[in-house]
C-alpha cells in the first residue's frame, strides 16, 4: 500500500504526529451530520474533496480554540494569524473569505462536534490539491492542480517543535483558547474546555516526543514536495511496532494534479499501490489519524470521492495566443513520438477525449531519478501488504519504473517531473546534460507562459540570497536529479518547437 496523493492534504495536516491531538485519545466517535450516510455520488465526493475532507474529527483534527491559541502562543512556529500561517506554509488564502482575518486558508474546514458542541479544525484535499496560478491578468485558483508552494512537512515539524517545547503549558493554552474563543465568538462550552485541553496536550506532547526525531529527516523538503513513501512508512511503524528499513536518500515527490486520475487504475507516480480504487483513494487516512472503524461505518465517503475523481473535469485553456498551424504540426510530432506513453488526445470542443492505457516505463528506459522508486523497499512492501484494514483490498509492489502521466493541462503543471525536477516544458525539452541542475524558483512570481512553467533563474556557482517566496532547487542532491526523459530534446529544433506548441492546447 502506498499513500494516495490525497493523503498529502486530507491527512498530513496533523499527520506524522501519529494522530497526536485530542482526537487520538478520545474513545468515542464524533459524527457531525455532514459525514452521516448519504447517497453515494460524484457530487457528494466533490463536497468531501473540496470542503469537508474525509472526516473523523477527533482522530484527524483539533479543537479550533486550541489551534488558534497555539498560533498566538507560538507565532514563530505557526504565524500569529491565518495570513502569516498561509504565507509561512505556502497555503492559499480563501478568496471567498474576502479578507476575513478569522477565515482559515484553502484546505481547512470547521465542523461542529455534536458531542461537545465545539468546532473542530480538519483538513481536506484542497490544501495540497488546489493551486494559484499568477497571471498578468490576475490570479486563477485551480482546484485539483498540485500546489507548488505548499509545505506540509514544514507544518508538521513546526507542530512537533511546539509539542516538545517546555513553553507548552495546559493552563496557558486553556486561558488563551478561552479568551480567543470569546473574541471570535467561537463556541467553547465551559464544562468541555479543560478536559479537551488536557487530553489534547497530553497526546500532543507524547506524540511529538515519539515522532519528532523521525520527522526531522524531512526538514529539507522543498515547497510542493513530499516524502510520501517515507511518511507512510512512519505511519505503518506505529501499527507494526517495529522499524521499516528505508534508503538513506528520500524519494521526494511533487504534489500531483488530479486531472488525470480518471484515466488511471493506480494513483502514485510508480503505480506501486494497486487494488480497489475506492480504497486507494483514502487509505492513507488510516495511518495518519482516521480510524479504520470510521471508514467501516462511513463507506460512502471513499466511494463518493472515487466517483468524483473518476468524473473530474476542468476547463483550463492556455491563457495566451497559440500558433494553430504550428500546433497542428506538433500534434503529428507528438503522436509519432510521445503518444504511446502519454496518450492520444482529440479536442471535441466541449471536451478533450483521451485514449490512454496506464503502463510502467522501466527506470532504465526513462532514466529519471530513481530515489522515489527505490523508496518502495522490500521491508516497506511487506509492512504495507500486512496492514490489516487494507489486506485483500489493496497491495503494494516495486514496479521498477514510473507511470507516464496524462498531459491534460500540462502547461499549468510547472514544475514538472515526479520530483518537480524540471521547472518548465522548455527545460524538459533541453538535452539532459544542458538542463539547469540548480535553479531558483519564485513561487510568488507570475507564471512563465513563454517557457511554459514556473518562473526560475538558473544558478552557476554560488547562489545569490533568496528573496521571500523563493527556494533553491539543487539537482545534485539525492532524489532531485534532473536527468532522464530525453525524448523531447532528441527531436530537431522545429519539431521540438511544434510539439511544445501542441502541448499548450491540451
Amino acid at each position: 500500500m502506498t499513500p494516495s496523493p490525497l493523503a498529502s492534504a486530507a491527512v498530513l495536516t496533523f499527520a506524522l504526529a501519529g494522530a497526536v491531538f485530542a482526537a487520538g485519545c478520545v474513545p468515542t466517535m464524533s459524527n457531525p451530520p455532514e459525514y452521516a450516510e448519504k447517497p453515494i455520488s460524484a457530487q457528494a465526493g466533490e463536497t468531501y474533496f473540496l470542503k469537508t475532507g474525509g472526516g473523523d474529527p477527533y482522530a484527524a483534527g483539533m479543537a479550533y480554540p486550541i489551534f488558534i491559541a497555539l498560533m498566538e502562543d507560538f507565532p514563530e512556529e505557526l504565524g500569529k494569524d491565518w495570513a502569516e500561517f498561509a504565507d509561512k506554509f505556502g497555503m492559499i488564502p480563501d478568496p471567498a473569505a474576502k479578507g476575513d482575518p478569522q477565515a482559515p486558508p484553502i484546505g481547512f474546514y470547521l465542523t461542529t462536534d455534536p458531542n461537545s458542541k465545539v468546532p473542530w479544525l480538519v483538513g481536506n484535499c484542497t490544501m495540497c490539491h488546489t493551486e494559484r496560478i499568477r497571471l498578468a491578468t490576475g490570479d486563477v485558483i485551480v482546484p485539483g492542480l498540485g500546489n507548488k508552494a505548499v509545505r506540509p512537512h514544514a507544518y508538521v515539524n513546526a507542530l512537533m517543535r511546539i509539542g516538545n517545547s517546555p513553553r507548552l503549558k495546559e493552563d496557558r493554552i486553556l486561558a488563551i483558547a478561552t479568551r480567543r474563543a470569546r473574541e471570535w465568538k467561537v463556541p467553547w462550552p465551559e464544562p468541555m474546555r479543560k478536559p479537551i485541553v488536557n487530553v489534547t496536550l497530553s497526546a500532543f506532547k507524547d506524540g511529538a516526543k515519539k515522532r519528532a526525531p523521525s520527522t526531522r529527516r524531512f526538514d529539507g523538503a522543498l515547497p510542493g514536495r513530499m516524502a510520501t513513501i517515507e511518511s507512510f512508512a512512519l505511519g505503518l511503524e506505529a501499527y507494526r511496532k517495529q522499524p521499516i528499513r528505508m534508503p538513506e536518500a528520500i524519494g521526494w515527490a511533487k504534489v500531483p494534479d488530479v486531472r488525470s486520475f480518471q484515466f488511471r487504475d493506480t494513483f502514485s507516480y510508480d503505480g506501486s499501490g494497486y487494488g480497489s480504487p475506492q480504497a486507494l483513494v483514502l487509505e492513507a487516512d488510516f495511518l495518519f489519524g482516521a480510524r479504520p472503524e470510521w471508514y467501516l461505518s462511513h463507506p460512502h465517503i471513499a466511494t463518493s470521492v472515487f466517483l468524483y475523481l473518476r468524473s473530474f473535469t476542468r476547463k483550463l485553456p492556455y491563457p495566451a495566443p497559440i500558433d494553430a498551424k504550428l500546433a497542428l504540426r506538433g500534434k503529428e510530432v507528438f503522436e509519432g513520438t510521445c503518444a504511446t506513453c502519454h496518450g492520444y488526445y482529440v479536442d471535441h470542443g466541449d471536451e478533450m477525449r483521451v485514449s490512454y492505457k496506464e503502463r510502467v516505463v522501466p527506470i532504465d528506459m526513462v532514466g529519471t531519478d530513481r530515489a522515489r522508486l527505490d523508496a518502495v523497499t522490500p521491508s516497506f512492501v511487506t509492512a504495507a501488504n500486512e496492514f490489516p484494514p487494507m489486506k485483500g483490498y489493496t497491495a503494494v509492489k516495486n514496479t521498477g519504473g514510473y507511470v507516464p502521466p496524462v498531459l491534460l493541462d500540462v502547461w499549468a503543471r510547472g514544475v514538472l517531473g515526479h520530483a518537480g525536477q524540471w521547472p518548465s516544458v522548455e527545460a524538459l525539452a533541453t538535452p539532459p546534460e544542458e538542463r539547469p541542475r540548480k535553479f531558483i524558483v519564485d513561487t510568488k512570481g507570475l507564471y512563465d507562459l513563454e517557457r511554459v512553467g514556473v518562473r526560475y533563474e538558473a544558478v552557476a556557482g554560488t547562489p545569490r540570497a533568496l528573496r521571500p517566496g523563493e527556494y533553491l532547487y539543487d539537482g545534485d542532491l539525492p532524489g532531485l536529479g534532473t536527468q532522464g526523459h530525453p525524448f523531447l530534446s532528441e527531436l530537431d529544433a522545429d519539431d521540438r518547437r511544434a510539439a511544445i506548441e501542441y502541448l499548450k492546447t491540451l
